[in-house]
C-alpha cells in the first residue's frame, strides 16, 4: 500500500512542478497553453507518463507532443534539480484525448435535450 501511495505522491509532485518549467523552456514554440492533465508513475518509480493536451488543430498536437518527447531529458533534468527526489522518473509525454472525447459527449447530450424540448413543444 505505502508502494502505491508514493507513486501517487511523485506523480503529484511531477504534475505540479513541469508546468513551470514546459512554459520557461517552450514559450517560442507558439503552440499556446499546454496544459497537463495527469502524470502516472510506475510501481519502481523509473518511469512517468505525462499526459497532455493543447488547443488546437491535430497537427499542433502532435508536433507539439513529438517536440516535448524529443526535450524529456531536459525536462526530467530540470525537474531533478526542482524536486528533492531519489531517483527522478524518465518521462514520456502523451497527447491526452479524454478532454476532447468528454466535450464531444457534452454536445451530443446538450444536442439530445434540444431535441426533447423542441419534441415536447411539438407534442403541446
Amino acid at each position: 500500500m505505502q508502494r502505491i501511495d508514493r507513486t501517487r505522491r511523485v506523480g503529484a509532485l511531477i504534475k505540479r512542478a513541469l508546468p513551470n518549467i514546459i512554459r520557461e523552456h517552450c514559450a517560442e514554440w507558439g503552440f499556446g497553453l499546454i496544459s497537463i492533465t495527469a502524470a502516472e508513475v510506475t510501481k519502481d518509480l523509473k518511469n512517468a507518463r505525462v499526459y497532455v493536451t493543447l488547443l488546437g488543430d491535430p497537427e499542433d498536437q502532435k508536433k507539439a507532443t513529438s517536440l516535448l518527447n524529443q526535450d524529456a531529458k531536459h525536462f526530467r533534468k530540470q525537474l531533478s534539480s526542482e524536486l528533492n527526489l531519489r531517483h527522478t522518473p524518465t518521462i514520456a509525454f502523451q497527447y491526452d484525448t479524454s478532454v476532447e472525447h468528454g466535450v464531444r459527449l457534452s454536445r451530443l447530450i446538450d444536442g439530445l435535450s434540444v431535441n426533447e424540448h423542441s419534441t415536447m413543444a411539438l407534442d403541446d
